[in-house]
């Protein structure tokens, strides 16, 4: 299930945040497509497109796949256009992608070293010159070391632009990749994990309405293998009373990373205990498939409804302080005395 556009890589510094409100702004007030990187300086827009080469390996494609052994030389290139009205001077390299915290698929950043595909990639021309409305051809080698393990590894090819903004010292960097997954031959070993479970519930002020409970988890692949995962969360009440239950359809996740999810489950019935019950079933995608994985956890918290509580004391309390307050005041009425005859 590879994406089809291509991949605006992550920026940790605050010069990231300048970036992509520049390259926001662009894209809302110009209708700028996914598939071209737009980044502003001295009110000159620049913009430009990367797709992969249309050559041996294949045509029309979004993306790089490669079904390869330990060892193997593939060769293939990037087309990158610059669609804009001024020359640009671009830089290109490859790197790792990993799954975020939150779920969605990135690249590392400039000044992180790659440790795994991207260390396998070496391009003919590390910089890029491009006249306005130029396109350019540039060849790359994918060699896959001796010793790469059974499954999938992914990475990206990034083209990137970084301007001075006016005469100060802020500087913009934007990058456009494109995604790249090399499945090495072997036994492909797809898995799941789940952790750190726990469950929380809200209070409500209705003594016989229903709450919301959140449940937080964090899964991980552990597999050599890209899954796209589906989750079920479950809480009831002890013994599986008032169950409720939640689904939904996850973003890939890639081997060796973590996501931390929170679901909200309403309409739980608060009975002094929340059980919450996790499932995650893995889908391996990429070339050939390669099956499923699953893994699945629970835990239970507090569930008190005390807005109920609150009320069946002020009853207890009414049901014995009334009588008590009867007899009292029957207590103290002077006895009846009969009439003088």
């Amino acid at each position: 299930m590879d994406r089809r556009s291509p991949l605006l890589p992550r920026r940790a510094s605050w010069r990231a945040a300048v970036a992509v409100f520049l390259a926001s702004l662009c894209a809302a007030l110009g209708g700028v497509s996914p598939a071209v990187a737009v980044a502003s300086a001295d009110s000159a827009d620049l913009s430009w497109s990367v797709t992969p080469a249309d050559d041996r390996q294949g045509a029309g494609r979004a993306n790089y796949t490669y079904a390869v052994e330990p060892g193997d030389r593939v060769s293939d290139a990037l087309v990158v256009t610059n669609r804009s009205a001024a020359p640009l001077r671009l830089s290109v390299y490859g790197t790792d992608a990993f799954t975020t915290s939150s779920g969605h698929i990135d690249l590392l950043t400039a000044d992180e070293p790659a440790t795994g595909l991207g260390t396998w990639l070496t391009f003919r021309k590390a910089a890029l010159d491009l006249e306005p409305g130029e396109s350019a051809t540039v060849p790359f080698t994918l060699r896959v070391p001796e010793d790469a393990a059974p499954g999938d590894h992914s990475g990206g090819v990034v083209t990137a632009l970084t301007q001075r903004v006016g005469d100060s010292a802020l500087t913009v960097d934007r990058r456009l990749a494109l995604r790249m997954h090399a499945r090495v031959a072997g036994a492909l070993a797809p898995g799941l994990e789940i952790s750190g479970v726990s469950v929380s519930t809200d209070l409500t002020p209705n003594p016989f309405g229903t709450v919301t409970s959140t449940v937080r988890y964090r899964l991980t692949n552990t597999g050599t293998a890209r899954v796209v995962p589906t989750e079920t969360v479950t809480v009831t009440g002890p013994v599986g009373a008032a169950g409720r239950t939640t689904s939904a359809g996850l973003d890939e996740v890639l081997p060796g990373s973590t996501v931390d999810r929170v679901v909200e489950v309403s309409g739980v019935r608060p009975l002094v205990r929340a059980e919450a019950a996790v499932r995650v079933d893995g889908l391996v995608v990429g070339i050939g498939g390669g099956g499923v994985t699953s893994a699945h956890d629970d835990a239970s918290g507090w569930a008190v409804p005390w807005a109920l509580l609150v009320l069946v004391v002020l009853a207890v309390s009414a049901a014995v302080v009334v009588p008590l307050v009867r007899g009292r005041v029957r207590q103290s009425r002077p006895d009846a005395v009969d009439p003088a005859p």
